[in-house]
């Protein structure tokens, strides 16, 4: 990782930052800043000292610290390629996207085809959804790195808002033949299954998701929508108490809960149910169930 290089500073040697390093490597990230802030009284401008701090920062998700440590680096060094990298992650992940969108193409500068930076850059127009040009840096990452797992997600879920769910399908079945035992692909993959009305495969990838994680309230819930769908609203009703089970705040599970309640003529327990969601701040008057078709709603 680029930004680790920056603090090990390899090529030179600094004794005097190795004991900061083994904090920071492991995981003792306040201890490590401490040590850090010791070296910069020396060398204020220690470029290393404040990568590890900054660094550290991250690790203790206090991101908006890490942007200040970052633009000090700048500062000294404004073609710096590990600062910049930071700044657009940490501005990304505190919501900052066209900013982040900024500084992770100052960064492409610095290293042309850099697939994280592509998928960065990605990930960030599909947040203002900038959908075609998201699609092709997802591509073009994937020219760079024809395994890369983030790419591949990126994509997919890219092309499922862009209504593709057959090829949104392949990236997601890509994701899962590289690395299969993550739930949330499989969550993914079950939604498209759904959008395109295989409702038996929708539901084998929610059961999937749910064995691999079974807190995953997502998977729960999609289970519920598409066992809905397909009339099996007993099961639906189950699917849907494990949701809430996990979120007992989740207004769209219990107006889910109470849509297959009513279907059933358990018309008292819906309306407790109904108006559960509404206490909750969930409005609709309308099921986000699709008989023969599911619109692939969640809630999460």
């Amino acid at each position: 990782m680029k930004i680790l290089e920056g603090i090990l500073g390899y090529g030179r040697k600094k004794p005097d930052l190795h004991h900061g390093e083994d904090l920071l490597f492991s995981g003792r990230y306040q201890e490590a800043i401490l040590f850090f802030k010791r070296v910069l009284e020396d060398d204020p401008q220690n470029i290393h000292a404040l990568s590890g701090i900054a660094l550290s920062l991250e690790h203790l998700e206090r991101d908006k610290d890490a942007i200040a440590v970052y633009r000090r680096i700048l500062s000294i060094d404004a073609d710096n390629s590990d600062a910049l990298l930071g700044m657009a992650i940490c501005l990304e992940k505190t919501g900052r996207f066209e900013d982040a969108l900024s500084w992770y193409r100052e960064e492409l500068k610095q290293n042309p085809g850099a697939p994280d930076v592509l998928v960065g850059i990605g990930r960030c127009c599909f947040e203002l959804k900038q959908y075609q040009d998201a699609l092709q840096t997802f591509e073009s990452a994937l020219r760079f790195n024809h395994d890369y797992l983030d790419a591949y997600i990126g994509k997919g879920n890219t092309l499922f808002h862009l209504v593709r769910y057959e090829e949104a399908a392949q990236c997601f079945g890509k994701v899962i033949e590289l690395h299969h035992e993550d739930a949330a692909t499989w969550v993914s993959l079950g939604r498209c299954m759904s959008h395109m009305g295989r409702f038996e495969q929708a539901i084998t990838c929610f059961e999937k998701a749910t064995e691999l994680d079974p807190g995953n309230v997502a998977a729960w819930f999609e289970k519920g929508l598409c066992l809905a769908g397909w009339r099996r609203n007993t099961e639906a009703i189950r699917a849907y108490d494990h949701v809430l089970d996990l979120d007992p705040a989740c207004g769209a599970a219990y107006y889910e809960r109470g849509y297959s309640l009513e279907i059933l003529g358990r018309e008292t327990e819906a309306a407790k149910c109904y108006e559960k969601a509404r206490l909750r701040g969930y409005l609709s008057a309308q099921s986000r169930v699709r008989y023969h078709f599911i619109n692939g709603y969640s809630f999460y």
